[in-house]
């Protein structure tokens, strides 16, 4: 579970110019002579650079560690650069373990701690200290290198020992003190857990500005209930109570003149789980947390429901770390814990971790889930969509069906009233309305105030905490409508149990009536022709542009017979008693045409159930004036041209 720790070995490059300073400063500089005066004071800034140091044995690697539990021995605490002054004491800390197996092997063995210096990063030397922290106060400017061996060991050494050795540290010791500016904190781990066997521990590190600061670095906890820092060290300890939450570290460097910065880094305690809580039709997901050296490589979730029964669920890897719900359920999943056993496999050991069981809150899903669908049928004539929203030649007298189904989907919803409203044309008749097939009388017909062809038709009082569905037909006898058609439109209004507006719920379908009195409305609209003048002859003139139809008809028959649309003229132009020599022709889309005269010339037919379209002639079709020969009277010529209608069998 330890993160690798990166030491970074320097060395004072400037070490003999200090020394070379401060001879230089003894003995050609008295200060309280007159004649020596200083010029000039340059004290050069602390550099550091990577120095080729040879350790005196290779360090062991980092170990691997589940949690707790070793699964290779090594360094969980490498001793850490430091800096210094003269005369003032430092300390390098360390800390080691041993794998499961090692341990077992070497039950009875006891750690031994073996300390080496060196000056020159090469040659070494083993000190007296055989403690597990080293302590040293330096006389003298420099850089000294150190490295521990660890060795466990019982009665008899050498026989199944297990040794590992640190990685090189090194104090570097100034003239002076170095304040520090800053201060910060990191954490080998932001995740402890608080359910093992064991108690699981980290360690903090507090990186100073300038990097070369002296001062010392204390430390102390937020919640001593949720884990204790070892002041000088930095070892976080969790509890083993089962208590979660999260702990607050905070170091403290304190400067040789009495100033101190601070830092702080903040690591989580718990069972490896953190309760959830998901709306209700919402998944839910449980990640195990922490770090793991080693990826696991098996992980079985269980599922405990409210009952107790404890199911395996599963993963589609069985080494992942996040296990996904379905979509929940507020009856059956909420209350119930989620829980996974870890295995890890490291060479020969295997170490098995189980997580705290999390609990798992469904917030109940109150939202209504409502759906409107309508349709709209004719039951004295079939002539309607195959959605069923659109109803053609609707006649007087005719009988109409509102069809509406009205849902909440939600259990739970806090919708207990609904109210609904239909639009209908105003001459309409309610003959009876219908509610899941009973009769239901609870409902208003009023006038439209926007429409004033229509009424608005409202259904009170559905109660939806009886039932979450209903059925409503609304049964109808259409009267004689001025309009060609109406736009039937449905809404519902939910309430709460308190009367307040949760929401209006519109169906996507609109419906349609297309209304039929076995009519046709012809509107014949007049036209003219360009100006011309007494001279004009043999000329064909256009007619002048008009935005409306020709002819405008309005077809309301709901027997549709064929029929043939004729144009005649029956008299010439004339102004007064002059006549303009000139006729009438009618101009097909192919460019031939036809004279008019009384026995009138073919616009257009239709065929039986076709409706008869209004007439519009584009500018190369239709009536065109020709001009023939001779002087023209001046005057205002006029002619009626007229439309004929027959109804003819096919």
């Amino acid at each position: 579970m330890k993160r690798k720790r990166q030491i970074l070995i320097s060395v004072l490059f400037s070490i003999m110019l200090i020394f070379t300073a401060m001879s230089f400063d003894q003995s050609n500089f008295d200060k309280s002579a007159p004649e020596n005066k200083i010029i000039s004071k340059v004290i050069p800034t602390v550099t550091t650079a990577k120095a080729a140091v040879t350790p005196y044995r290779t360090p062991t690697a980092d170990p691997i560690i589940l949690l707790f539990i070793w699964l290779s021995s090594g360094y969980n605490l490498q001793p850490e650069n430091q800096y210094t002054y003269v005369n003032n004491s430092k300390t390098l800390y360390t800390d080691s373990g041993r794998s499961v197996v090692d341990a077992l092997l070497g039950l009875l063995s006891s750690p031994h701690y073996t300390w080496y210096q060196s000056t020159d990063g090469q040659t070494w030397t083993q000190m007296s200290q055989t403690t597990k922290e080293l302590t040293v106060t330096p006389t003298k400017v420099g850089t000294v290198y150190y490295q521990q061996m660890t060795r466990w060991y019982g009665l008899v050494p050498g026989l199944l020992d297990t040794i590992v050795y640190s990685k090189v540290a090194f104090i570097t010791t100034f003239p002076s003190p170095i304040n520090a500016t800053a201060l910060d904190v990191t954490a080998n781990d932001k995740y402890l857990y608080n359910n093992q066997s064991s108690a699981m521990t980290t360690y903090v590190t507090g990186t100073p500005t300038p990097i070369d600061s002296t001062g010392n670095i204390t430390w102390k906890v937020s919640d001593t209930s949720l884990a204790t820092v070892d002041s000088r060290t930095g070892l976080v300890t969790a509890n083993t109570t089962g208590k979660s939450g999260t702990v607050r570290v905070t170091g403290t460097m304190t400067n040789s003149n009495g100033t101190s910065v601070g830092g702080y880094v903040d690591i989580k305690i718990g069972g490896g789980l953190d309760d959830q809580t998901v709306d209700e039709g919402k998944k839910a997901n449980f990640t195990i947390q922490g770090t793991f050296d080693e990826k696991p490589t098996n992980v079985v979730w269980h599922k405990v429901d409210a009952a107790g029964k404890d199911t395996v669920v599963t993963n589609s890897n069985s080494d992942v770390l996040t296990y996904t719900t379905a979509n929940t359920v507020y009856a059956t999943d909420n209350g119930t814990k989620y829980y996974a056993v870890v295995t890890v496999t490291s060479g020969d050991s295997t170490t098995t971790v189980t997580t705290n069981k999390a609990n798992l809150t469904v917030r109940k899903n109150v939202v209504p889930d409502v759906s409107v669908n309508n349709t709209i049928f004719n039951s004295s004539y079939e002539d309607h969509n195959s959605e069923n929203t659109t109803i053609n030649n609707v006649a007087e007298n005719d009988k109409i069906v509102h069809r509406i189904n009205i849902k909440d989907g939600n259990l739970n919803s806090v919708l207990t009233r609904a109210e609904i409203q239909i639009k209908l044309p105003k001459s309409s008749v309610i003959d009876n309305v219908k509610v899941n097939n009973q009769n239901f009388t609870d409902y208003t017909n009023v006038a439209d105030p926007n429409n004033n062809q229509g009424t608005i038709l409202t259904l009170r009082n559905l109660n939806f905490v009886i039932t979450k569905e209903f059925a409503i037909e609304i049964n109808s006898t259409v009267g004689k409508n001025e309009a060609l058609s109406f736009n039937s439109t449905v809404s519902a209004n939910g309430y709460d149990t308190s009367g307040n507006l949760l929401g209006q719920y519109i169906p996507a379908q609109s419906l349609q009536l297309n209304f039929a009195d076995n009519s046709i409305n012809l509107q014949a609209n007049d036209w003219s022709y360009k100006t011309i003048n007494s001279y004009t002859e043999n000329s064909l003139i256009d007619r002048s542009k008009m935005e409306n139809s020709h002819l405008e008809v309005v077809d309301k028959r709901r027997n549709k017979q064929a029929l043939t649309l004729y144009l005649s003229q029956r008299e010439p132009f004339k102004s007064d008693e002059k006549e303009l020599n000139s006729e009438m022709r009618y101009y097909q889309r192919d460019g031939s045409y036809q004279v008019l005269n009384e026995n009138g010339t073919l616009v257009s037919e239709t065929t039986t159930g076709q409706t008869l379209d209004s007439v519009a002639w584009q500018d190369h079709e239709g009536p065109k004036l020709y001009i023939g020969d001779g002087v023209h009277d001046a005057g205002n010529y006029t002619t009626q041209l007229e439309w004929s209608l027959v109804e003819s069998i096919k």
